[in-house]
């Protein structure tokens, strides 16, 4: 019933247009009427003759089969696809979505820019302050240092001082040990070992056997298992050949 109603005010308008002679053009022609209302009032008072009861009932029926196919044409009319690009609005299509990615691609670079920007200033701030803890842990170290200066100035006994000086010691090795730092540090007749120790000369020797470690001159250190400094010895050459 809504799009009988629907339909019939778009016929009334003039927005649908109507067959030549059908039952819904004539709708205007009747006497005592020119819109809609007055042809619905006309029909209620012709209904209350038998005569003209049959008449009005086959003009309802043709009316109703007019609207079904009004509408039907109206429907098909409404679903046409829309009309296909031409080709500058195509191009113009196209080098909007060009401009927009490349603005985006922009703001991707500058992104990235101030990421390497931002990781290299962290990077260096943890340069300046990464040994920050250790340095910490070796104050201690330094005040020990300074009072063993003043006790050695006010004491004539050797061995105070030596006492001392092996307090601090200790006291360092612990801070290395804790901090993952280890000795290298072979001794006379051990293998001479080029990965951990390197040759500072050669001796002759009667008593060590030649291409073992003779004496150690500097001890080489460890941090975690990686070398940060190789020992230095001295190795054996054998015993001293006749006219050397």
């Amino acid at each position: 019933m809504r799009g009988l109603a629907l339909f019939l005010e778009r016929a009334v308008s003039g927005r649908i247009p109507l067959k030549r002679g059908s039952t819904l053009s004539k709708i205007s022609l009747i006497p005592g009427g020119t819109d809609l209302e007055n042809h619905s009032l006309a029909m209620d008072n012709a209904k209350d003759t038998p005569e003209v009861e049959e008449n009005v009932d086959a003009q309802t029926e043709e009316a109703s089969a007019e609207v079904a196919e009004a509408v039907s044409e109206e429907t098909v009319e409404e679903a046409v696809e829309p009309k296909e690009l031409t080709l500058e609005e195509q191009l113009e299509a196209a080098k909007a979505e060009a401009a927009e990615n490349y603005n985006n691609y922009l703001r991707s670079v500058a992104d990235l820019d101030t990421y390497r920007r931002r990781v290299m200033r962290e990077k260096d701030e943890l340069k300046q302050y990464a040994i920050s803890g250790l340095l910490e842990d070796f104050l201690p170290i330094y005040d020990n240092l300074g009072l063993g200066l003043m006790s050695a100035e006010q004491t004539t006994d050797p061995k105070v001082v030596v006492q001392g000086i092996q307090m601090v010691m200790t006291q360092f090795k612990s801070l290395l040990a804790d901090n993952g730092i280890a000795e290298v540090a072979p001794g006379a007749g051990d293998d001479f070992d080029p990965n951990v120790a390197e040759a500072f000369q050669t001796q002759p020797s009667d008593e060590v056997e030649e291409g073992k470690v003779l004496s150690l001159m500097r001890k080489g250190f460890t941090l975690n298992g990686r070398l940060i400094r190789p020992a230095s010895v001295v190795v054996s050459g054998g015993p001293a050949k006749e006219g050397e």
